[in-house]
């Protein structure tokens, strides 16, 4: 497996933060009365990429490409099959749960609803023995301020908040131990236009006061183009397309980036996208995904090269990268 070149983006160069060198997560396939293993489907394969201290990296794509699965592989929730996830500083799986917090789509759903607020933001205290007592009440009263809950939610229980006040908690609660990074899992989809705008606008000032990475799930590309420094576009556990948000949303180098901004909204007034033609059939199963590249039995531009050659990435004027041979653009090293 030849893996994506990591550092595609304005970060190239720097220190990561969390590097994934060639990461693959796979799952079981069961069958008998025995439960014997007779396959596996490669829910993400050979992903290579770095997150940078201070930037939003969004990982986009269709629903099951594995963007989630990447994210808890990130925060060891899910057991990596092949390849390595680093933290600035090492990569033990206690090192990285204490760099590391996570921001869930369903608000109330990753709320324990027997506990008050107050016990939902300080658990984290609790259970890293940061603080106690009146100082750890101090700093649970200090998070409520920051994502601008009334004090008096400190004693309150989930179901009597809003879907945006649960979503302040979760976010509170994700700050509360001072992670150097959050995984935001589609943590604003369930939430309406207005409510989620603030909750965008709250991460991102909580991201220049506590000098905050995000990696940030999403199929929202409108979102995106207003939140994220980098995107990483995903098909079939695989990524297509990598690069600055901005110049991969106006000028997109894979077919499939291509295809995933046609049929949404337009992200980009400015955006240059050609007249694309809609994906024909059903994405491939990832318990026998097509060889060469994943996308091929769905791109229009498909080449007889593109089902013998493996999936790789070429860096354009080394910035944006993209795993295509057939789109007829000349890539430079």
């Amino acid at each position: 497996m030849i893996a994506e070149p990591p550092g595609a983006g304005p970060t190239a160069g720097a220190r990561p933060l969390i590097a994934l060198r060639g990461v693959s997560v796979r799952y079981p396939i069961r069958k008998g009365f025995f439960r014997r293993i007779v396959g596996h489907v490669g829910a993400v394969e050979g992903v290579s990429l770095d997150l940078t201290r201070g930037e939003t990296l969004a990982l986009v794509g269709e629903s099951g490409c594995g963007k989630s699965t990447l994210g808890r592989a990130v925060l060891h929730l899910e057991a990596i099959a092949e390849g390595e996830i680093r933290a600035d500083g090492g990569s033990s799986r206690q090192e990285i749960a204490r760099r590391a917090q996570v921001v869930f789509q369903d608000p109330l759903g990753s709320l324990d609803p027997r506990w008050t607020i107050g016990n939902l933001i300080g658990e984290g205290l609790d259970v890293h023995r940061i603080l106690r007592g009146a100082e750890r009440d101090a700093r649970v009263r200090e998070l409520l301020a920051q994502v601008e809950l009334p004090a008096n939610a400190f004693h309150k229980f989930p179901h009597q908040l809003s879907g945006g006040q649960q979503q302040r908690v979760a976010i509170a609660r994700a700050l509360a131990i001072r992670p150097s990074l959050i995984v935001l899992d589609e943590a604003t989809s369930a939430l309406d236009v207005s409510v989620q705008a603030q909750i965008l606008n709250l991460l991102k000032d909580l991201q220049t006061g506590y000098g905050l990475t995000y990696l940030f799930i999403s199929h929202d590309l409108t979102v995106v183009g207003q939140f994220a420094d980098r995107v990483a576009v995903m098909y079939l556990g695989r990524i297509m397309e990598m690069g600055r948000t901005g110049e991969v949303l106006r000028a997109p180098r894979h077919p499939y980036t291509r295809a995933l901004l046609a049929s949404s909204l337009k992200v980009d007034p400015e955006a240059r996208i050609e007249t694309v033609p809609l994906l024909q059939g059903d994405v491939p199963s990832p318990r026998n995904p097509p060889a060469g590249c994943r996308f091929r039995t769905r791109c229009p531009l498909a080449a007889p090269d593109c089902a013998r050659l493996r999936h790789r990435m070429t860096l354009w004027q080394g910035r944006e990268a993209a795993a295509c041979i057939a789109n007829g653009d000349a890539p430079t090293p």
